[in-house]
């Protein structure tokens, strides 16, 4: 009886796994902000995406337009691939978008138009981090006006 449970939570535990997996593609249809998109699917359904490990500017914040502009630059009316495993409150799946071998996550934050998102102080990405302090160094987007 006991190993009939076990297999059976570890089946459980297996869809659940899969359930919660989303790697998804479709075309780029709308920018959002500096981290969120909306894709279209094959069958005509949309996707909100908000690409993760990485923060944008908000609305009122200095480079909100340019974060966007830049994303839009790489992605607008492009297919892309997404990878992500969770939703997020406004039931936005967060991924990282590819398109092509490009992590878009990571082109926003080499062009300055993303900060490496940071719970409770640290960086989630160590390698997202790299490429924050390079455009810091560079002084690029975000960071051509800091001291």
């Amino acid at each position: 009886m006991l190993i009939n449970n076990r297999i059976s939570a570890f089946f459980v535990l297996i869809l659940v796994t899969f359930s919660v997996q989303a790697d998804i593609d479709g075309l780029v249809v709308r920018v959002l902000d500096g981290d969120t998109i909306e894709v279209v699917h094959d069958n005509g359904e949309k996707s909100r995406i908000r690409l993760t490990g990485i923060d944008a500017p908000e609305k009122k914040q200095p480079f909100v337009q340019r974060s966007r502009q830049s994303l839009s630059e790489l992605v607008s009316q492009k297919h892309v691939y997404i990878t992500g495993h969770e939703f997020d409150r406004y039931n936005r799946l967060l991924g990282t978008v590819w398109s092509g071998r490009t992590d878009i996550n990571a082109a926003q934050i080499h062009r300055g138009m993303a900060w490496a998102y940071r719970f409770k102080g640290q960086i989630s990405n160590s390698e997202y981090g790299i490429l924050e302090n390079e455009s810091k160094t560079n002084r690029t987007g975000l960071w051509s006006a800091s001291s």
